[in-house]
């Protein structure tokens, strides 16, 4: 009989990686949510959708920089060990998201306000970029193999925490500040606030132990010392395939933080907090379904699982913009929570398949560069490219368009791989 069940769960470390990035992904998703307001203070000085294609330009341009982050993350994570990373990321994260807090307009400084903020944004996206692989190898390595699927879904489920605590605080500043004490300085709120609360989980993260499995192959001597290279030379199939599996999750979640946001206010006519509670609703929709999801893919398997969230993204893609389209609340809420339903079982899973494709010694390396080469294709993009989609078209439906075709990509990519659940971790 397996006796696996029975082996206790080191809650602490597990709640310490949740916790990290929900913080993390909170002063991350920040700048997204607050894209209609930042636009005017970095962009004043031209239309207001020509202000936000620039301020998603600039958004987009972190992005480029995510695999150059998350080789070093990821490097650093398989030679120095995995806590060790978690807790460099959610220090800089922090401190990255209270520098935007007080960087000055554009009103004070011109365009090298922009610059500044182009930097920092540069810095706090390379700095998170391996984070969602790097936890999710430490927490795969605790040995649970029938029950890592469910373990290691609470990744993302603090990564969609972190997106609702995000936009809980935008709610919180637009519901009791005008908009001109947004404008001045309430939106500097929040971003500065994160700053303590990082600190505060960094603490926590320096008290946990290291992945066993990283300290057993450490005392071996049986660290890679160039990963990156190794990586290159030997895994470029898994890291193809899990550019493939992360391409849909990229768009869906980006699609939501980075393009919904403006597009519920500006186009559908929704108030900025209608808008928040619409999306509010559908980050926990999805984050109550992850773990179901995570625990389903210990017993059929993360294939099964990630298809299936392609083929509901395929089906309800147009039935979502049907709701959208109505202009009012409730049916953006009936929307929303159709779109969470189709995002959840890749969420789920997404990172956990990855990190399995890959050799213990280049778990962390190699799980991070193929997923934020799919972030950064069709992550920091998809913002500008459905903006365009719809300043082009006017029509809702043609954002239907953009999502089944990258939802197609993904389901192409999971049924001409193999599966992973059985994979051997140490």
């Amino acid at each position: 009989m397996d006796s696996e069940p029975a082996k206790k769960v080191n809650s602490k470390l597990v709640s310490a990686v949740v916790l990290g990035n929900t913080i993390a992904w909170a002063d991350f998703a920040l700048y997204a949510y607050f894209s209609p307001i930042l636009a005017k203070v970095f962009f004043p000085f031209t239309s207001y959708s020509t202000s936000l294609t620039l301020y998603f330009l600039i958004f987009a341009a972190g992005f480029v920089f995510r695999p150059l982050g998350a080789m070093i993350s990821g490097a650093y994570a398989d030679k120095h060990g995995r806590r060790k990373t978690l807790l460099a990321t959610v220090i800089i994260s922090s401190v990255c998201t209270a520098m935007i807090g007080v960087l000055p307009g554009y009103d004070k400084l011109g365009y090298f306000s922009i610059v500044l903020l182009l930097a920092v944004r540069i810095l706090q996206t390379m700095a998170i970029s391996a984070e969602p692989t790097n936890s999710t190898a430490l927490l795969i390595e605790l040995g649970h193999n029938q029950r890592r699927g469910f373990i290691s879904s609470s990744v993302m489920c603090g990564v969609f925490l972190g997106f609702s605590i995000g936009i809980l605080s935008f709610y919180l500043i637009t519901v009791k500040l005008d908009d001109a004490q947004i404008a001045l300085w309430g939106w500097r709120i929040p971003f500065i606030s994160f700053l303590f609360i990082g600190l505060l989980v960094a603490v926590l993260l320096n008290t946990v132990d290291e992945s066993p499995v990283f300290l057993a192959h450490k005392a071996r001597g049986e660290i890679n010392k160039s990963p990156i290279q190794t990586s290159f030379n030997t895994q470029i199939h898994s890291l193809v395939i899990s550019f493939g599996y992360g391409i849909m999750m990229a768009m869906g979640n980006y699609f939501l933080l980075g393009f919904m946001p403006s597009f519920l206010t500006h186009d559908i006519g929704l108030t900025l907090e209608e808008a928040n509670l619409a999306i509010l609703v559908c980050l926990l929709v999805s984050t109550a379904l992850i773990p179901v999801c995570g625990l389903i893919s210990d017993h059929v398997g993360r294939r099964p699982v990630m298809a299936t969230g392609a083929v509901l993204f395929i089906l309800t893609s147009y039935p979502t913009f049907s709701f959208i389209a109505q202009g009012e609340l409730s049916y953006a809420i009936i929307g929303l929570v159709i779109y969470a339903i189709a995002l959840a079982p890749t969420a789920a899973v997404l990172t956990t398949a990855i990190t399995e494709m890959f050799p213990f010694a280049l778990r962390c390396t190699g799980g991070a560069i193929g997923y934020n080469v799919a972030l950064t294709v069709a992550g920091g993009l998809t913002p500008l490219i459905c903006q365009h989609i719809y300043r082009l078209t006017g029509d809702i439906y043609s954002l239907v368009y953009y999502i089944t075709l990258m939802a197609l990509i993904h389901l192409l990519f999971v049924l001409f791989s193999k599966e992973t659940k059985n994979n051997a971790i140490d």
